[in-house]
C-alpha cells in the first residue's frame, strides 16, 4: 500500500541556490505531520512541490501511487493545498468562492451544491456562508480557504503555515480542526513556525534547515525527551556563568524549567518545547555567554536556535 503522499530524494534549484537537496519524506492517511524550520529552510518549496505546482529538478512526488506527469488531473484531484495568502474574492460570499472553486474542479449543480455545504460544514463555517469573505476576521477568511481545499475530499491536505498571524484562541481552533481532519482519515502536511504546535498538535514532524531534512520522527524523538517526560537542551559557554545570574534565571523560570551551569556546559530542562524556547529566549536575552547549543540528538542546534532565538 504506497503512501498517501510520498517525496524521495526531491532536489530543487533558484538559479544558483539549492532550495531542497535531497529531500524524502512520507506521509499516510490518518497522520499529520509539521514541517518545522527558520524562514528559507525550504518549507513552502517542499509544499508546492507536493501539490503539483513546482516540478522538481531531481526526484519523484507521488500521491497514493501516482505522479504528476502521468496523470495531471487525477494528481490534482488527490490533493488540497491550503496557501499561506488568502486565496479568495474578498466581494464574493463564502458560498460564491467555493463555488467558483468548485467549478474550475469540474463540479457542478446539485453535487456541487451537496459539496459546498458539507466543505463549508467541516470547516465550521456554515452560520457564516452567505457573509462575504471581506467582511470575515483572518482566522475565519482561512477556514473558508480550508473550505476550498476540502471541497473535493482530497485524501491528502497540504497547509502552508495555516496558523500564522492568529490570535491564540484561533491557533487552538485551527490545531483542533487538523486534528480532526486527520482522525477522519486525510494525510496532513502543514508548515509552522511555532514549537507547541509541532511538539503537542503532530504525530511526526520534519525538520528542515537548508534545504535538507535534518529530522523527522516523532516530536518527543526529535525534540530529545529523556525519561521522565523533559526535553533537554546543551549549551556551550564562554567562561563561567555567574551564579548570580544563576539564581535569577532559575528564580525567573519557575518550577517546570531546571538550569545547571557546570563544567563550562549549560543544561536547560523543561517540561514542553514552549517552555524550553521560553527559557533559552530568557538566557539568550540576558546576554549569556553562549557558543551554541544542541539536543541530544544533536540535529536541531541551529534549527532550534533560530525559530526560538
Amino acid at each position: 500500500m504506497p503512501a498517501a503522499l510520498s517525496l524521495q530524494a526531491v532536489r530543487v534549484v533558484y538559479g544558483d541556490r539549492v532550495a531542497l537537496n535531497g529531500v524524502s519524506l512520507d506521509v499516510d492517511r490518518g497522520e499529520l505531520v509539521g514541517l518545522l524550520g527558520p524562514n528559507g529552510s525550504g518549507k513552502s518549496t517542499t509544499l508546492a512541490v507536493a501539490a503539483g505546482l513546482l516540478d522538481p529538478l531531481e526526484g519523484v512526488v507521488t500521491v497514493a501511487g501516482l505522479q504528476r506527469r502521468d496523470d495531471p488531473h487525477g494528481f490534482a484531484s488527490r490533493v488540497g493545498l491550503v496557501p499561506q495568502s488568502c486565496a479568495l474574492y474578498d466581494e464574493l460570499t463564502a458560498t460564491s468562492n467555493l463555488t467558483f472553486f468548485g467549478q474550475l474542479y469540474g463540479l457542478s449543480g446539485c453535487n456541487l451544491r451537496k459539496r459546498v455545504g458539507r466543505a463549508l460544514g467541516r470547516a465550521g463555517l456554515a452560520d457564516r456562508a452567505g457573509h462575504r469573505v471581506g467582511t470575515l476576521s483572518g482566522g475565519m477568511k482561512q477556514r473558508v480557504n480550508l473550505a476550498a481545499a476540502l471541497l473535493h475530499d482530497p485524501p491528502v491536505l497540504l497547509l502552508d503555515e495555516p496558523t500564522a498571524a492568529l490570535d491564540p484562541t484561533s491557533r487552538e481552533e485551527w490545531l483542533a480542526d487538523l486534528a480532526r481532519l486527520r482522525d477522519d482519515g486525510h494525510a496532513v502536511l502543514f508548515s509552522t513556525h511555532h514549537l507547541d504546535e509541532a511538539d503537542r498538535g503532530c504525530d511526526r514532524i520534519a525538520v528542515l534547515d537548508r534545504g535538507e531534512l535534518v529530522a523527522v520522527g516523532p516530536p518527543a524523538e526529535v525534540f530529545g525527551c529523556r525519561p521522565g517526560g523533559r526535553i533537554v537542551l546543551y549549551g556551550h559557554l564562554r567562561g563561567k556563568l555567574p551564579r548570580f545570574l544563576e539564581r535569577s534565571l532559575r528564580q525567573r523560570f519557575g518550577p517546570d524549567v531546571e538550569i545547571d551551569a557546570t563544567g563550562g556546559r549549560l543544561r536547560l530542562s523543561a517540561l514542553t518545547s514552549e517552555e524550553l524556547g521560553r527559557a533559552l529566549a530568557l538566557v539568550l536575552a540576558e546576554g549569556v555567554p553562549l557558543d551554541a547549543f544542541h539536543t541530544p540528538a544533536g540535529t536541531l542546534a541551529r534549527v532550534l536556535h533560530q525559530v526560538v532565538g
